[in-house]
């Protein structure tokens, strides 16, 4: 029975060169785009041009450079590192792929041949075929005119390429920055606007509570100024003094009536020494007190009516004969009990 013979060492290698040269041709792109992807763009750039540069040169040296793709295929990293890369970049990978190919070229031509163990005319050769010795020579001379001026029109588009993308970033970090400092002004404003709002809020608790105790005090003192004192079990004394007006007297009115109905009192003198005019309007809030306090059955005395007083109250036609006056509190007094 026939036996399988083993593969050479050589060709072993070989074709693991061409395995590793796959590989880089296709694991160098994914990790260039995991390296942009993260921000890393200088060496996405350097591991996307020199990963595909490396792999094709594997892969040169396997297949040789008599195939016109192979020239092709090498302006990819030479475009990128023009591009993206910058002239020193894009001088070493022009340089390295222009000697790379001529020494493959050259390696080539030997005989027998050192490199393009998988070239056409090696693979006729080992099926039993003539072993022929490409001509190189113009291929080679077109490459590298083709190369030195793809070079030299990247140099030119890749600089103005560069700066307008580095422009670009200058722009997108001043407004990053900017952004930066508007989210810390927008920041401050708030929390400087939260800080007058309590402040206003506190403002507003103080001068509401101010406003209860004014009015506290105001009904305090509108109680005090209004007092009714008991002498003794049914007789009530109310000192007026001050001018009297209208919401004064309905006070009076209310806070008289309000005692006379709480203490049963039957006597209630009203007290008006210290009221320096009495007018219509105030004589006329003087008897509905009275009134008001009969209706309660209680009896009100006027007391202290001074002689000016009592010259107005006449000059005004004002009828008092149904009231009872006395001149002194002791007097009303020694009457009422």
């Amino acid at each position: 029975m026939p036996t399988s013979e083993a593969l050479p060492p050589i060709m072993i290698a070989l074709i693991s060169l061409l395995f590793l040269a796959t590989l880089m041709l296709w694991l160098a792109p994914v990790i260039a785009l995991v390296l942009l992807r993260r921000g890393r763009f200088a060496a996405a750039v350097a591991m996307a041009v020199w990963g595909l540069l490396f792999g094709h040169t594997i892969a040169t040296y396997a297949l040789g450079v008599t195939d016109p793709s192979v020239y092709v295929v090498y302006q990819i990293p030479i475009t990128l590192a023009g591009l993206l890369g910058g002239r020193r970049m894009l001088l070493a990978v022009s340089g390295y792929g222009i000697g790379f190919v001529l020494l493959v070229g050259f390696l080539q031509s030997m005989s027998p041949p050192q490199a393009g163990f998988f070239s056409a005319a090696a693979m006729a050769a080992a099926m039993g075929g003539t072993a022929t010795t490409p001509d190189l020579g113009q291929p080679l001379v077109f490459f590298v005119a083709v190369t030195l001026l793809i070079s030299l029109m990247l140099d030119r588009f890749g600089a103005a390429l560069r700066g307008a993308l580095s422009q670009a970033l200058e722009r997108e970090a001043e407004l990053e920055g900017i952004r930066g400092s508007l989210e810390v002004m927008v920041g401050e404003r708030t929390a400087a606007l939260e800080t007058a709002l309590h402040d206003i809020r506190r403002q507003a608790d103080e001068q509401n509570l101010l406003l209860t105790e004014n009015a506290q005090q105001r009904d305090f003192i509108r109680e005090m100024s209004v007092p009714v004192l008991p002498i003794s079990n049914d007789t009530l004394v109310m000192p007026l003094v001050g001018a009297l007006d209208s919401a004064r007297l309905a006070h009076i009115q209310e806070q008289a009536l309000g005692r006379l109905e709480s203490t049963r009192a039957r006597h209630l003198l009203l007290d008006i020494t210290g009221v320096p005019v009495v007018d219509t309007q105030v004589a006329q809030g003087l008897i509905r007190v009275v009134q008001a306090a009969r209706l309660l059955g209680a009896l009100v005395t006027l007391v202290g009516i001074r002689p000016e007083v009592a010259q107005s109250i006449v000059g005004l036609g004002i009828d008092l004969r149904d009231i009872r006056t006395h001149s002194t509190l002791q007097s009303a007094l020694g009457h009422a009990v």
